[in-house]
């Protein structure tokens, strides 16, 4: 069967979740493509491809994005001789299953899509009921759907990397490649989809899952060998080390020996003990990201549930200094029930941190998460949930005034020069930030630093040797943050 694919814009970095789908598409004979938003005319790619199938992989911040290509392809199709299946997966609908009718979907895949994507393809192809097929829910099911979880990972197929620098041909100059060596995470955040989803299928078996070492490896060296240059690695799991395990010490001795390639992961300030760090530091790790959320103790530990005291959180950093491994840390601004005081201390609380790229975003109560049932409940938000819902949008949020929300905005977007200022300036920008400034301007002089933090201190070898090349990713790199 065709099979569409459609991703939203990724920002240098392969959209694995969709590359492993595409893999195991291939696997079983299947012809496939793969078209990004904002980068392809979907509408006309489809009109050209004629694909069977329409499959969706979709969050909840670009859903917006989503419906419109979704038009298009309909539009298209009106001249085939029949209308593709249209299929959903991602963490939106998961867990705003609503979707599927609002859309007029054909089905919605809810988790791990790697088993039940392909056998639907080979039910549509038979002409056989999908009805079924575990984690995958047909409009009009009367029946609840059987939730499963993929534990063995080293059987399924590595992303397909040609179908993404196929779309996206210049990416493959960057010497950044990405990779995952687990699933699941075991924290109970309040804003984050993690803890739904650990509800969702906490009858299915351990939610933490990984492949073995050997497998992740053999994977970065046929990406080293098939998709060259290979100068970083950016392992994309929630959280790389949960802790000193038979798993980290396999890796930390295998990875210098066999890849010997600097690498990025995410780690939160509990797990980056002096011990992980020695190891990681010792492995080849030469950045992290390592979220703050907020500055408050309250907001961060009682709102957000993230459970971490000021006093971790500063040693972490420390750690992270000691080691010389960069910190790229992001911070949550107009979190519900906090102040716009609350948000400066957030500013200043990272200030004195001094991580190498710092970032800032509004916070995003997205429906289905525990916080989004709080400010539900509380009347901040409608049942549907905010209207739009990109990380650099004014807040939704009703518990802040119109003012308020103008100063969080501003605040995303100028909070990196803030932090990073010599101490002379930090006054001029926190004047800046509290108004007037116009925000346009706010917007792209914070933006243009923060790419320029991030690529500079976070994944220095992903700049491109070509000069067409470098402007194209640094237009995408702003671009991504819009």
């Amino acid at each position: 069967m065709k099979v569409l694919f459609v991703s939203s814009t990724p920002f240098l970095m392969e959209p694995l979740g969709v590359l492993m789908l595409i893999g195991a598409c291939r696997r079983a004979g299947h012809d496939t493509r793969l078209a990004i938003l904002r980068r392809h005319r979907v509408g006309r790619m489809a009109a050209a491809f004629r694909p069977d199938v329409v499959a969706y992989s979709t969050s909840t911040a670009d859903l917006a994005m989503f419906r419109a290509a979704d038009r298009e392809i309909l539009a298209a199709a009106k001249e085939w001789p029949k209308p593709p299946f249209r299929v959903m997966g991602g963490p939106h609908p998961t867990f705003s299953p609503n979707v599927l009718e609002e859309m007029g979907l054909d089905a919605i895949c809810q988790g791990d899509g790697d088993e039940a994507l392909p056998e639907l393809l080979a039910r549509l192809e038979a002409g056989a009921s999908f009805d079924d097929i575990p984690n995958l829910v047909p409009r009009g099911a009367k029946e609840p759907v059987k939730r499963v979880l993929s534990h063995d990972l080293d059987r399924f197929p590595f992303p397909e990397r040609a179908a993404f620098y196929e779309a996206m041909p210049y990416c493959r100059t960057s010497g950044l490649r990405s990779f995952i060596t687990g699933r699941g995470c075991p924290y109970n955040c309040s804003y984050c989809f993690n803890h739904a989803f650990n509800r969702m299928f906490k009858q299915c078996g351990p939610v933490l899952r990984r492949r073995s070492v050997d497998n992740v490896l053999d994977e970065i060296d046929q990406v080293r060998r098939e998709f060259p240059p290979l100068r970083l690695v950016r392992f994309a799991d929630d959280t790389f080390a949960h802790r000193v395990d038979d798993w980290l010490l396999e890796f930390a001795e295998k990875y210098p020996r066999r890849i010997g390639v600097p690498f990025y992961c995410l780690m939160r300030s509990n797990t980056l003990t002096e011990e992980t760090a020695r190891l990681l530091a010792g492995a080849g790790c030469q950045s992290i990201g390592m979220s703050v959320e907020s500055g408050d103790e309250t907001l961060r530990n009682v709102v957000l549930r993230r459970n971490l005291t000021d006093k971790l959180v500063r040693e972490s950093f420390a750690i992270a200094e000691k080691y010389h491994i960069t910190t790229y840390a992001c911070t949550m601004l107009g979190i519900p029930g906090g102040t716009l005081e609350d948000d400066f201390q957030s500013l200043d609380f990272v200030r004195d941190l001094q991580p190498s790229a710092p970032i800032f975003a509004l916070c995003t109560p997205y429906t289905g998460t525990d916080i989004w049932r709080e400010c539900v409940k509380k009347g901040w938000l409608p049942e549907s949930g905010a209207k739009s819902a990109r990380f650099h949008e004014a807040t939704e949020l009703s518990c802040f005034t119109p003012r308020e929300r103008e100063v969080q905005l501003r605040a995303c977007y100028l909070g990196p020069l803030y932090t990073m200022a010599p101490g002379w300036a930090a006054p001029v920008v926190r004047a800046m930030i509290r108004g007037p400034f116009p925000m346009t301007l706010a917007r792209y002089l914070g933006h243009t630093y923060t790419a320029y933090r991030i690529s500079t201190r976070i994944f220095p070898q992903a700049i491109p040797w070509t000069p067409m090349a470098f402007i194209r990713i640094g237009l995408d790199s702003v671009r991504f943050l819009l």
